[in-house]
């Protein structure tokens, strides 16, 4: 009697082990010793527990002659690796599991990450092998960026809105001035405006002035999806000006003469206006204007880090400048400001550039969130310049000349940018930008200082001032950009 109750107690306790055996197979699996605990919620614990978790299979009781709800056997074979995402989180916070060696059991051959296989997240960075191990990603905490969609997601924003900030850099050249060559016609070149006594010490030049200053303008680019991988770009970025003076005083005597009388050799002694001055001063004003619209089309490589694309498309760009010469002097040739000689001199040009344009860009996904890109693009342009010259001067009648000429000039643009993902939403970008621009119209190279005895009547400058206009100009804009971007 006692044995048969000893035989019935000994196999209620089989049968209690074997039921917890079972259950703590079907829960979150024992972590290896030194790895983090798993982080499951409570419904996906209990996922595992009430029914079949990923990769394993469940063996049905009733087909064991067993109620759904009884107990099992102690022999039940649970088939299949862990669940999937357990191993990816374990596998993300260990200290002693290389990432490349979970790539070749969940991420496929090679591409070393099981949380990502290999596309790039938050723990691994991208790509091929760990960043640390997900060691300085956690450092960063909260600066990390925004890695949701791996580092394989395709460059992509709605509107992007910011300022650009540019200097002007020009190998500005010579002017001509009114000495003519008796033999060959041609009419002498120089940067000097201003000397100190007749031909005496040269003191002020036409590339005194000049806009190698950062001034800071508007970029607007919007985009339009138009199919898988392609959209249509308009960008703008212009409002950026460039002033900048320089001025001569004399308080010895007013003993500053011009270029315009051969620095007070042609007349000898020079003109009343623009000679025999206490005041000489030379201004440049220039603004700056650019519109493109593109059609660009953009592309995966095989290394899913790295994409580009290419465009094409029409552009218009708008540069206005302005060079001025001012002189004021007395009647007297004194201080006692008896009567005020005054000169004002300006040369104005616009050039009205319009073109197509071809280029293309490459992008790197750093870790996912943090992308580094160049693009490049240029084209040929047909340029309409205008150049218009002005005089107001209290002893002779004022004057305005136009002039107008077309022709061939080349635009080239290169931007490095780095952009770093904050939210879904918004991303923050900084770009590199270098524009080149050749034959335009500048308007220090166009100032025009020809025959000014002769060259006004009527209130217009007539045929003896020897009109011109020069287009060979050049221009070097480079700065950068900060910029925010916007995703619908």
């Amino acid at each position: 009697m006692l044995s048969g109750k000893l035989h019935w107690l000994t196999m209620g306790l089989a049968l209690l082990v074997s039921a917890g055996r079972v259950h703590s197979q079907t829960g979150v699996p024992s972590k290896p010793a030194g790895q983090a605990s798993a982080r499951k919620t409570p419904a996906r614990t209990a996922s595992y527990m009430n029914g079949a978790a990923p990769g394993y299979e469940m063996l049905n009781p009733s087909s064991m002659g067993m109620s759904p709800g009884g107990d099992m056997p102690m022999h039940m074979a649970m088939q299949g690796p862990p669940p999937m995402d357990v191993m990816m989180e374990q596998g993300a916070y260990s200290s002693g599991m290389a990432c490349d060696s979970m790539g070749g059991m969940y991420g496929g051959a090679g591409t070393g990450c099981s949380a990502c296989g290999g596309g790039g997240c938050l723990y691994c960075g991208a790509g091929n092998g760990c960043l640390g191990n997900g060691r300085l990603m956690g450092l960063l905490g909260v600066l990390a960026p925004y890695a949701e969609g791996n580092g394989a997601n395709q460059r992509w924003f709605d509107l992007s809105v910011g300022t650009i900030a540019l200097a002007r850099t020009s190998d500005v050249g010579t002017f001509q001035t009114s000495e003519q060559d008796p033999v060959t016609g041609t009419f002498g070149q120089t940067t000097l405006l201003t000397t100190i006594g007749q031909a005496g010490t040269p003191t002020l030049f036409s590339t005194d002035v000049d806009a190698n200053k950062l001034r800071y303008g508007l970029e607007a680019i919007a985009s339009l999806q138009t199919g898988p991988g392609a959209n249509l770009e308009a960008r703008y970025f212009g409002l950026n000006k460039w002033n900048d003076s320089r001025s001569i005083r004399r308080v010895a005597a007013p003993d500053l003469f011009s270029v315009f009388s051969l620095y007070g050799t042609d007349p000898l002694g020079g003109f009343d206006d623009t000679d025999r001055s206490f005041i000489q001063t030379a201004s440049l004003s220039s603004e700056l204007h650019s519109g493109e619209v593109n059609y660009r089309r953009r592309f995966m490589t095989p290394a899913t880090w790295l994409q580009g694309g290419w465009l094409a498309g029409i552009r218009y760009l708008d540069i206005d400048e302005t060079f001025g010469f001012g002189a004021v002097g007395s009647n007297n040739n004194t201080f006692t400001f008896n009567q005020l000689r005054f000169f004002n001199f300006d040369t104005k040009t616009r050039n009205q550039l319009t073109g197509f344009q071809v280029g293309g860009d490459l992008w790197m996904s750093v870790v996912p969130g943090l992308n580094l890109g160049v693009e490049g693009k240029g084209g040929v342009f047909g340029n309409h310049a205008e150049v218009e010259s002005s005089v107001v001067a209290n002893s002779i009648a004022s004057g305005r000349e136009f002039l107008q000429d077309g022709r061939t000039a080349y635009v080239s643009e290169f931007t490095a940018s780095a952009v770093y993902r904050l939210t879904y939403a918004w991303s923050f970008r900084a770009s590199y930008n270098v524009l080149y621009v050749d034959n335009f119209a500048l308007a220090q190279e166009n100032f025009n200082t020809r025959d000014l005895s002769n060259a006004i009547g009527g209130g217009v400058f007539t045929p003896d001032r020897f009109a011109f206009i020069n287009t060979d100009g050049e221009a070097l804009y480079q700065g950068f950009t900060l910029a925010g971007e916007w995703t619908y």
